[in-house]
């Protein structure tokens, strides 16, 4: 993987985690939540980290992994494919637990404040990565999801 692809992944990655913060706050005041940009920061921190840790797992033990078992293409696809959705999922349990630690509020509560910001965070990136392309002319390809991999 190219330095400059990793170095522009944590700038993105720094980028995330402040709007993040910023759209925790603002979705925790409408709900009349006891809420600070400090506590945002927190929640999304730790959520981050946990995404980090288990994106690097996969990249470092996956692709090592298939080329032992021999596996082709479409096959790894559609194991990358299931990884995905796990990761989604892991990722929705994962905001559950945490908003609902740091905001000290019902599960369902921190579902939907999960799930939204997911999907806020997904659009962010898309936004983040044609930005790039259309003023940078390059497309990250190889590292671009290192940091958010679903």
């Amino acid at each position: 993987m190219d330095p400059i692809s990793i170095l522009v992944d944590i700038v993105i990655l720094i980028i995330i985690l402040i709007l993040r913060a910023l759209y925790t706050n603002w979705l925790a005041i409408k709900l009349k939540w006891e809420s600070s940009f400090r506590r945002g920061f927190l929640v999304n921190l730790v959520w981050i980290i946990f995404l980090v840790v288990i994106s690097l797992l996969i990249i470092f033990i996956a692709p090592p992994l298939f080329i032992g078992l021999s596996l082709t293409m479409d096959e790894i696809t559609s194991i990358y494919l299931i990884i995905g959705l796990l990761i989604f999922i892991i990722n929705v349990i994962i905001g559950i637990f945490i908003v609902h630690s740091f905001y000290e509020k019902e599960y369902w509560g921190s579902l939907v404040v999960a799930i939204i910001v997911m999907i806020s965070e997904r659009v962010i990136m898309v936004i983040i990565y044609v930005s790039i392309y259309f003023f940078l002319g390059v497309w990250f390809t190889e590292g671009f999801y290192l940091f958010t991999p679903f």
